[in-house]
């Protein structure tokens, strides 16, 4: 095998339940669908939707899921379908690429002296050879360039996410050639810089923020002198080895000469070494034999500068007389997507990132336990992805690896740690703190000529993953060593080799939301004051109150609901909670409108308790997935905070009007029986409304979502039913509130009719926050209060509609492109107060408070860093650009400093580390995400500069084509947004005098492009609608505003 690494840079029994078409109902119904599966049919069942790159997800007959979380890649996204992994090179476009890997790397395919391009994050980095490269020879990942000095080979290998490297000297004579003194490599960059740790003269790619895209082991040089580990077991002498096992012979004969003529002495006769040349293990194109026991070995010296990467080979190796050959030298570097490592006592500076420097490659191994030929003692670590894990509850998690060697079949124990971080600095001497002991298990497997096969082992990882829960760790780094007493006692039966493709296998339930809508029945909202926590609150007559709440599980199945009611001011004294009850509601976790809780607060209760607070009462509501009780949600009103309110009052006025469907377009939704769906949504219904025996009813006050009512439908005779017409604009729960005004004007208590409108099933346009099928843009106005301007299709605007009454908006940054909580709808996204908010849509592009949720950002894998959002000068959602899983999640662009940053979206309102994309000029920028302008189907930027009032159209790129079927391989290369050379010229004279505001909120005008809105300074002619075009300059402002629009204080 070729010695892994680079210079190599290298960046049960289930049923599966397919994923939906439409990408955007994909990961809550596929997933609600496998776990009514499971649970039907008793056996785990994959949830396909939510495959990624390196995991995935099944659905346990007991309600939980199972996320399968690898430490390496194991499939990528090719044209929207998931295909395994697949190093085997091929060529096409004049290059030699690998079939299918996450990296992008590509090989010369002869004739040029481009040796190697890799690529990621938008940096670059190229080696190039001094002359014209020969044709390669390609075997599975290999690729051989022959002869590149008289008796010295050139291989490269493709790996995950990147390649090694390894220079082959065949021949004695082809090491005493001078070229071998110092080799040479042009170094190219693009948006990163190479530098060498002076320590262990490690190399890493850096960008201008300082992240790591590329990084290297330490690189070494070996020759073919070294016995495998079994040779080396038999060894160490049939006296020790027969206290347990029966010493083998070696394998065969036929084997044993065929390694010994694949090796050449210094003093080897001519003929031996043309042998060698024609075929040898290198000449044949394969890879380099691992460094084994008994190799000789040394590290080569490596410099670098802008321009070029220089090794220097030990001289003492290539000369010994005891060398044998072929040698390799092998400088090796690796990407970001798989990270484990070794550390090894006997080259304690050395580093084995990813395995390269020691047998490299992806099919390293990893190494535990002592080994007494070399005397070398190893410890492995490995770096798993847990982001999935954030804020869960976990039930289980095992560590699992295989084995795939151990010094006998006795088992001996090896432990398993959580420790800190690992980077490719981590050597024996700069080992990660061993934080906490998770497991020791005894094993013995991967001798098979004492009966131990291969095999599979676990190791309890429960407490790495509820701590990895409990603090939201983007990852989690394993150690694996054998008992310190082995290692203090040079046991050779502790030593131990693995598979280094291990996995965290994790069964967990997600916390079910806290409760949200707390109202009664009578209604007792208040408004803006959600259910009467404010200073205002409404009195009920002598009528049993119910209590009721909407609450989901992202799990879907049964929830627990718990209702505390006391009077008011009287939780922890005399009477304290009076009512406390639970209620069990099913929901799906593909409805994240939930589903209603109602309980039922007798009168007598009430009026019992009236004098203790003057007629008032106060409750509050919780929520518990019923598979995880003790894990329940937050309190609403949250804990400390005034409950929700009503007063009681006998002598108060008790009826409330009935409502019904007319036409059975939209039937009530009853708690306890499943939600019938209504029409589809934008669809009219007409709701008759009844008196209920009030002889004096003269008038009837409805309102659709918002209460108290106010539009009034009226009887044409006193006490008799009414009729109104109503447009549900959304899909999802809808309440109609309803009450009776009597002839002497006075309203009567509030009847919530509540009812389900269906969905069309597909997300809402860019853009459309209302659901009418136009773009609609916020704004924040002279009050610091944000407001909604939805689109009229005519490149217009509706009737302004306020969102909010108490300030508070000044300064902050909004944006909207995408649905985050997979309801269909586009979801808010705010920077306030230092921090990034999520704002879920409620259908009708309002929001609240009661609902927002503070975005969590991942911190990085090798600093332990996170973003701080207070850093954030401008963002804008760009939508779904870097697609992993059919799940949808927009991800972000944002200036920092002066600095254009990708953050790339998660689940549930999180944020994977992001990573630089513009160097420098970002701070003077305004930013607008505007979709596909040109029409090239990726996703494009605009960006204003406020210096000079250009306006700038960033055109999206294809992330690339790494399968070489000339088809990209899907969404958006986030780094060519933030690239000069992909930018033109979109608008001139926009300065922020001429034109204070703008935004891009879509397609206004149904001509397909994308278009624009600003303000001017005109106190008669405020507001522009400015059309896009895909090639030149935007068209002609068009006056669409009036006064009033100079006190806006931010449009988006």
């Amino acid at each position: 095998m070729l010695a892994g690494g680079t210079l190599g840079l290298t960046p049960l029994t289930t049923t599966a339940v397919a994923a939906d078409t439409d990408s955007t109902t994909v990961a809550a119904n596929a997933e609600e669908r496998a776990l009514q599966e499971a649970a039907k049919s008793g056996k785990p069942v994959e949830v396909v939707s939510a495959r990624t790159e390196t995991s995935e997800t099944h659905a346990l007959p007991n309600g939980n899921l199972r996320q399968t979380q690898h430490t390496m890649p194991v499939r990528v996204k090719r044209e929207g379908t998931w295909t395994p992994v697949d190093t085997t090179l091929t060529e096409a476009a004049g290059r030699i690429s690998p079939k299918a890997t996450p990296g992008r790397v590509t090989f010369s395919a002869g004739g040029d002296t481009r040796l190697v391009t890799l690529a990621d994050q938008g940096g670059e980095v190229a080696l190039t050879w001094p002359t014209k490269l020969p044709e390669p020879v390609l075997d599975g990942a290999t690729a051989t360039y022959r002869e590149v000095f008289p008796g010295v080979d050139l291989a490269v290998k493709a790996s995950l996410d990147g390649f090694s490297q390894a220079l082959i000297v065949k021949t004695p004579e082809a090491a005493d050639r001078p070229e071998l003194k110092e080799v040479g490599f042009g170094l190219h960059t693009k948006g990163l810089d190479v530098e060498k740790d002076p320590e262990n003269g490690t190399l890493r790619a850096v960008n201008a923020a300082g992240q790591t895209v590329f990084a290297s082991s330490t690189a070494r040089m070996w020759d073919s002198s070294g016995t495998t580990e079994e040779e080396a077991a038999q060894a160490a002498g049939a006296s020790t080895a027969s206290a347990t096992r029966t010493a083998a012979a070696p394998k065969t004969a036929a084997s044993a000469k065929t390694a010994a003529s694949a090796k050449t002495p210094r003093t080897a006769s001519v003929s031996t070494v043309q042998a060698t040349t024609v075929t040898g293990t290198a000449a044949a194109g394969t890879d380099p034999s691992p460094l084994t026991p008994g190799t000789q070995s040394s590290r080569v010296g490596v410099e670098v500068t802008d321009t070029q990467l220089t090794l220097t080979p030990d001289q003492k190796l290539l000369q010994s007389p005891d060398t044998e050959f072929p040698v390799y030298i092998d400088p090796r570097m690796t990407g970001t997507r798989e990270a484990w490592t070794i550390a090894y006592k006997p080259h304690p500076k050395d580093s084995y990132w990813n395995g390269t420097g020691w047998d490299g490659g992806t099919t390293s191994e990893a190494r535990v336990g002592y080994e007494n030929s070399t005397g070398g003692t190893a410890r492995s670590f490995f770096r798993v992805g847990s982001k999935f894990l954030a804020g869960v509850k976990v039930i289980d998690a095992q560590f699992q690896i295989t084995e795939t060697h151990s010094w006998s079949c006795t088992p001996k124990p090896v432990e398993l740690w959580l420790t800190g971080p690992i980077t490719k600095n981590t050597t024996w001497a700069a080992q990660p703190s061993w934080s906490t002991r998770q497991d020791s298990r005894n094993y013995a497997h991967g001798n098979e000529d004492f009966g131990c096969a291969n095999a599979a082992v676990d190791f309890d990882a429960k407490d790495a993953a509820i701590k990895a829960a409990d603090k939201k760790w983007a990852n989690i780094t394993f150690g694996l060593k054998a008992p310190d007493s082995a290692e203090d006692n040079k046991d050779e039966y502790s030593w131990k080799k693995f598979k280094p493709d291990a996995k965290l296998i994790v069964e967990f339930n997600r916390r079910a939301k806290a409760p949200w809508a707390l109202d009664t029945i009578p209604s007792t909202k208040t408004g803006t004051n959600q259910c009467g926590n404010g200073s205002s609150y409404v009195t009920v007559g002598n009528t049993d109150v119910k209590l009721t709440a909407q609450v989901w599980d992202p799990d879907g199945g049964d929830v627990n609901v718990q209702f505390h009611l006391w009077a008011t001011g009287k939780h922890d004294t005399s009477p304290g909670i009076i009512f406390d009850k639970r209620y069990k509601v099913t929901v799906k976790s593909s409805d994240s409108k939930g589903a209603q809780a109602r309980v039922t607060v007798p009168k007598e209760l009430l009026a019992k308790h009236v004098n203790a607070s003057n007629g008032q009462f106060s409750w509050k509501a919780q929520a518990e997935d019923v598979n995880t009780e003790s894990f329940a949600s937050d309190w609403t009103p949250t804990l400390g905070a005034p409950g929700c309110r009503f007063g009681f009052d006998p002598k108060a006025p008790t009826v409330m009007p009935t409502v019904d469907s007319k036409d059975d377009l939209y039937p009530e939704t009853t708690p306890d029986i499943e939600p019938v769906e209504g029409a589809l949504a934008r669809t009219k219904g007409v709701f008759e409304f009844g008196a209920n025996g009030e002889t004096g009813a003269t008038e009837y006050l409805y309102g659709l979502d918002r209460t108290p009512p106010s539009s009034p439908a009226k009887p044409t005779t006193k006490g008799g039913p009414a009729t109104a017409e109503v447009t549900p604009l959304t899909p999802g729960p809808h309440t109609l509130y309803v009450r009776i005004v009597d002839a002497g004007g006075n309203p009567g208590p509030i009847y919530p009719y509540r009812f389900y409108v269906k969905s069309p099933g597909v997300t809402d346009k860019p853009g459309d926050v209302n659901g009418d099928g136009m773009p609609d843009f916020f704004a924040v106005d002279g009050t610091d209060n944000l407001r909604l301007y939805g689109g009229t299709g005519a490149g217009k605007v509706a009737t302004m509609i306020p969102l909010s009454s108490g300030g508070g908006w000044n300064g902050s940054l909004l944006t909207h492109r995408g649905d985050w909580t997979e309801d269909f709808y586009e979801d808010l996204v705010a920077h306030r107060g230092g921090k990034l908010w999520l704002y879920p849509n409620d259908g009708l592009g309002e929001f609240t408070e009661d609902t927002k949720q503070e975005v969590y950002f991942f911190p990085d894998p090798e600093t332990e860093t996170a973003l701080d959002p207070s850093t954030i000068k401008q963002i804008v959602s760009v939508g779904d650009i870097t697609p992993d899983s059919e799940s949808t999640h927009p991800d972000f662009v944002a200036v920092i400093g002066d600095q254009l940053w990708f953050l790339p979206g998660y689940t549930y309102g999180t944020i994977d580390a992001g990573y630089l994309i513009g160097n420098s000029g970002w701070g003077k920028m305004q930013l607008a995400s505007p979709g596909d302008v040109d029409g090239d189907g990726f996703t494009d930027l605009i960006a204003r500069n406020t210096a000079n009032g250009e306006v700038y159209l960033y055109h999206g790129r294809s992330p690339g084509d790494a399968d070489g079927d000339g088809v990209s391989d899907g969404g958006t290369d986030p780094a060519s947004l933030g690239l000069p050379a992909n930018r033109t010229t979109y608008a001139t004279g926009w300065t922020t005098t001429a034109r204070p505001l703008f935004t891009a909120s879509g397609d206004t005008d149904g001509d397909g492009v994308s278009d624009l809105w600003t303000t001017t300074p005109n106190t008669s002619a405020g507001l522009e609608f400015v059309p896009g075009r895909k090639t030149g300059l935007v068209g002609t402002p068009v006056v669409v505003g009036g006064p009033g629009w100079q006190a806006i204080k931010l449009i988006s």
